[in-house]
């Protein structure tokens, strides 16, 4: 019974401690599984970030040699760029569209100007004739090439059978003495030499029509001389045929024209005009910063002058044929004076020329004439009156006119007019004017009068 009850006692005790036992080795044994389950994630973790490193690892290489290669285009790129011809060459709108090398060596201006007119010519005897009409046309290259002092100068009047105006090339290396080959306008009398763009009034005056020379082909020496460019030179040889003439006698036309200039404010020299002088000294008659004058005289000859075979520009050869001369020694000279300041400016022209027969026994007639003008504004840079009065005096010695021939005896002009520069220069503008021409003969012939109205648009760009 005792040995029962110990048993029983023993059971007691030894029952529960087997279950925590059990319960304990349990406990373990989650716990140990716990402990594999973390060492698996943590290896499964250590793959994927070793496999997340090796893709950035390979993503940071391929955009490494992504760069690499970027930066082999860029320099492939750069070095073509800098080889390429529009780097070479800078363009700009400065008064024309200019292009011109980094090198300085080249350089072109591209310019074009044209002038719409309306006319009504109410002549003395005939009918009203109104027109309107594209008066001019030009296209114009200018600038230097292979070095900045060798110049070249294009101008031509794609309306004109006759399109060719100027082609000449001057070597300015020394701005005092500057050869000059091609075609251009004679330097001679200031009014032709002033750009037809540049006129105060609409046209020229009867008197340039008469007397100017106009274009020739040939050969020069320019110059400008002065601390300020304030004297200015140009001797020419030429052909003395005229716009695109050409010579088949050794009959040709010598000229020269001299010019001082005082006053003013820009002297730089512009080599390249058709009368190369100082800015201050330009031969447009009006706009000026301050007072400025110039003086100018030229001379020109052209001996055993015929008609027949070469014409020079101008009415000379008309002149001639009414006299009747076969063939004659031409001689000119003129004189010229422009004084200009803001808002006022005033020039005058005087003009003479010889015609000697080299046969018959007519005595050489002596032909004059002069031209007046003036204008003032009266809105600066902007609205300006004009005016000018031009005469003609013809020689009708019974020596020199043919005997029972009537010629012109004396012409005259007058001319106002008004002026709207709509660029504050000769650029754009709008001018009007009215010119009354009478003609006067010999023999008792009555007089012959014009009335000529005039309105014009131009354009220069």
């Amino acid at each position: 019974m005792k040995m029962l009850l110990k048993l029983l006692v023993i059971a007691v005790l030894v029952l529960p401690l087997s279950g925590i036992t059990a319960k304990a080795q349990s406990t373990k044994q989650q716990i140990e599984d716990l402990k594999r389950q973390i060492e698996a994630i943590q290896l499964q973790n250590q793959q994927q970030i070793q496999q997340l490193q090796q893709q950035i690892e390979l993503m940071e290489n391929a955009r490494q040699a992504d760069q690499e290669k970027i930066a082999e285009i860029k320099t492939k790129q750069e070095t073509v760029d800098e080889d390429a011809w529009y780097n070479k060459f800078m363009a700009q709108y400065n008064k024309g569209l200019i292009f011109e090398s980094s090198d300085g060596n080249w350089k072109m201006r591209f310019r074009i100007r044209g002038q719409v007119r309306l006319t009504v010519d109410d002549p003395e005897e005939g009918d009203v004739a109104t027109n309107f009409a594209i008066q001019r046309l030009r296209l114009i290259w200018d600038g230097h090439a292979f070095k900045p002092w060798f110049l070249y100068y294009l101008q031509i009047s794609p309306i004109d059978s006759n399109t060719l105006r100027d082609l000449y090339f001057t070597v300015a290396y020394q701005k005092e003495i500057m050869p000059r080959v091609g075609q251009w306008k004679v330097p001679y009398n200031r009014e032709e030499l002033n750009s037809s763009g540049a006129l105060q009034l609409v046209e020229r005056s009867i008197v340039n029509d008469q007397f100017g020379l106009g274009r020739d082909r040939g050969a020069a020496l320019y110059g400008g001389l002065g601390a300020n460019n304030n004297f200015a030179y140009g001797f020419q040889v030429s052909n003395g045929d005229g716009r695109n003439g050409t010579s088949v006698d050794s009959n040709l036309l010598y000229a020269g024209r001299i010019m001082l200039g005082l006053g003013g404010e820009d002297f730089k020299y512009d080599a390249n005009g058709s009368y190369p002088t100082a800015k201050a000294y330009d031969i447009v008659p009006n706009f000026a910063k301050s007072p400025t004058f110039a003086i100018g005289v030229a001379a020109a000859a052209l001996p055993g002058l015929n008609c027949a075979v070469k014409t020079p520009d101008g009415d000379v050869c008309d002149r001639v044929e009414e006299l009747a001369f076969p063939q004659s020694n031409l001689f000119q000279i003129t004189g010229d004076i422009n004084f200009k300041m803001p808002f006022f400016n005033v020039e005058a022209e005087y003009d003479g020329r010889w015609l000697e027969p080299e046969t018959g026994a007519q005595d050489t007639a002596y032909d004059q004439g002069f031209r007046v003008q003036a204008g003032v504004f009266i809105v600066p840079k902007t609205w300006e009156i004009a005016g000018r009065f031009a005469y003609i005096d013809y020689d009708t010695k019974s020596s020199v006119v043919p005997p029972g021939v009537s010629t012109n005896s004396s012409q005259w002009a007058i001319t106002p007019g008004l002026n709207y520069y709509i660029s504050r220069d000769h650029r754009w503008k709008v001018q009007a004017d009215y010119n009354f021409v009478r003609n006067e003969f010999t023999l008792g012939e009555p007089d012959q009068d014009d009335n000529i109205w005039r309105l014009q648009l131009q354009a220069y760009f």
